[in-house]
């Protein structure tokens, strides 16, 4: 890890894919406490805690339960209101954590509510909630009523020994984990299929332990000719535990159906395993008949979006090859509009905002004219209304509506946090961020995504940890990286910002976005010869393909060129470029925030 010696990190990490709480507010959060009683702890009773040279904290859970566990009963009561001498400490007053603590489900104690105090508290909150709901509500987090019960789904494993079926399976694999995630996500969180991936090879010990899941699902699957076969098990991770297992065989041309089976097998018996579970029966979409051979272009299609694999185009290709195969098949039809979405935005520009944002949006309202109920074209939906619509209240009940279709949609939640930080709501997004994460836990896109809400938050320190610690478990991270290198930038810290750009740009073979933050970092460093050759260069790529006019407009604003700068700015608004509705929070243009032109500028987007 980049912001530790390797030595100390040997000894402090319990596991080396263990997810860390990132703050005070996050320790205290998973403690249930206050922020200043957590940091007493650490002063007077040793809780383990790490500190960044930057001042910044962070711990683990596993290494936090094991303290608990070691303490005396009598250092329990003295957290719930004892100073440190033993007196009780009514002045103990809740210090402010600049990072959002994730949303954490809340345990009352029977006892806790006679306490006169609670009494009173709790009707102040009752007016308070029927006084100022609506005025509060953005700034409250997000609570559940009961801690909810976690399934983990480990990748399907190739039982019939064929590598050509691995893409299959794993596909298989991630359509029945989007199936489970839609049981009851009131009170069961199946982790996504990007950490179900990275943490495959896990125990059910060590999964249990970093994931805080309660149910492991497990199995393989294999296919032969137009046949497959699914074998799947569930097990208990307190004991480790079989607890229920069957085998599924039938065609692959009704592959949706074998899902669907499974899929409802194991919310049975979630239902009649896991405590808090409704008991209402589970009810899944009504299945079609696929094209085997479309069936197997949509799973690599998914495999290509879901890893951002811009050399695969996002799965375009295979999308496309599904839809000739299938031309009915929904979710094909919603996977080409994700990917025709994401080829049109910084920093892919495979393909200009007026040819991508029309086939995304005619691709994402025939997937629902066959499926109303389609959570990520809904999202795509929301993404045009915001990026390039700019109405952004009907891309935040697109939003809304696409997480209460699948609350367990990782996506649903980070693009829906973009939306709030253009809007400059960035509690929310934090937020919105943190029940992504707790959802992909290990995803490298939303780890990167948690750095980028901590850049536009403005708190540079913040985003350089997270980012740090992202590239160090994924070094080729694109995103990751970028928002490193321009938390550097925004510190001034020139040198470490031109470094990493600089490395960025090799990596990316002069990819025109990360060219122009490159350039740009050397203008905003006082090198305005050097920026200038990396101008001409994005001016020469511009002419054998498109590079959006909102990089040039950067450029000349890190050079000190302002009526050049607002020259191609008004050319990126007329190009309805997806990063204009970022210019109301981004520090990259605050050299010109107070030019009555910028204004202007932000009026016509509709920004404050």
């Amino acid at each position: 890890m980049a912001d530790a010696p390797l030595g100390e990190r040997q000894k402090s990490d319990p596991t080396a894919g263990e997810a860390r709480l990132e703050s005070w507010g996050e320790i205290a959060s998973y403690l249930r406490r206050e922020i200043r009683t957590v940091q007493r702890w650490e002063r007077l009773h040793s809780l383990p805690v790490h500190r960044l040279p930057t001042g910044s904290v962070y711990a683990y859970r596993s290494e936090l339960d094991a303290w608990r566990e070691r303490q005396p009963k009598d250092n329990d009561q003295d957290d719930q209101g004892k100073g440190t001498n033993g007196e009780t400490n009514q002045t103990d007053k809740l210090v402010i954590d600049p990072t959002p603590a994730p949303p954490q489900p809340i345990r009352i104690e029977p006892k806790v509510l006679t306490h006169p105090w609670v009494l009173v508290a709790v009707a102040i909150l009752i007016v308070i909630g029927a006084l100022g709901y609506r005025a509060l509500r953005p700034w409250l987090p997000s609570l559940t009523p009961a801690e909810k019960t976690r399934l983990f789904v480990r990748p399907f494993t190739n039982s019939g020994h064929n590598s050509e079926q691995d893409e299959f399976i794993a596909g298989l694999t991630e359509e029945i984990i989007t199936q489970l995630g839609k049981v009851d996500p009131s009170h069961l969180g199946v982790i996504a299929p990007t950490s179900s991936e990275l943490l495959a090879d896990k125990s059910i010990n060590d999964l249990g332990r970093m994931l805080h899941v309660q149910y492991v699902l497990q199995g393989g699957a294999s296919r032969s000719g137009n046949q497959v076969r699914i074998d799947a098990q569930l097990y208990s991770v307190d004991d480790q535990t079989q607890i229920w297992s069957e085998s599924y065989k039938d065609d692959l041309s009704d592959i949706l159906r074998v899902q669907d089976n499974v899929s409802r097998a194991v919310a049975q018996q979630i239902h009649a395993k896991i405590p808090g579970v409704t008991s209402e029966p589970f009810k899944s979409p009504p299945t079609q008949r696929v094209d085997p051979e479309a069936y197997d272009a949509y799973q690599r299609g998914r495999l290509y979006w879901t890893s951002r694999d811009l050399r695969k185009s996002f799965g375009f290709e295979a999308f496309q090859q599904a839809l000739q195969k299938d031309p009915n098949y929904a979710l094909a039809r919603t996977g080409l509009a994700s990917a025709y979405l994401l080829l049109g935005q910084v920093p892919n520009d495979a393909m200009p905002p007026s040819q991508s944002v029309s086939k995304a949006r005619e691709s994402a309202q025939q997937a629902l004219a066959a499926d109303p109920n389609n959570a990520d074209a809904h999202c795509v939906l929301a993404n045009i209304s915001a990026s390039y619509d700019w109405d952004f209240a009907a891309a935040e009940k697109e939003y809304r509506l696409a997480i209460s279709l699948d609350p367990n949609n990782s996506t649903a939640r980070e693009w829906f946090g973009h939306l709030l930080i253009m809007r400059n709501r960035m509690q929310e997004a934090q937020a919105e961020t943190s029940t992504a994460l707790d959802l992909d836990p290990v995803s490298p896109i939303l780890n990167s995504a948690r750095a980028e809400t901590f850049y536009y938050a403005r708190d540079f320190d913040s985003s350089i940890d997270q980012a740090r610690r992202t590239v160090e478990q994924y070094p080729n991270t694109l995103y990751a990286r970028i928002w490193l290198a321009s938390a550097y930038r925004e510190k001034k810290n020139y040198p470490a910002a031109i470094q990493e750009f600089d490395q960025l740009r090799k990596l990316a073979g002069d990819n025109p976005g990360i060219l122009m933050l490159y350039g740009h970092a050397l203008a905003a460093s006082g090198d305005k010869p050097e920026a200038r050759k990396i101008l001409v260069k994005l001016h020469a790529q511009a002419q054998t393909r498109y590079v959006p006019a909102i990089y040039f407009a950067v450029m000349h604003v890190g050079l000190g060129e302002n009526d050049s700068a607002f020259t191609w700015f008004d050319k990126a608004v007329k190009e309805r470029s997806d990063r204009v509705v970022y210019l109301g929070v981004d520090p990259l243009v605050d050299p010109i925030r107070s030019d009555d032109r910028f204004r202007k500028l932000l009026a016509r987007i509709g920004l404050p």
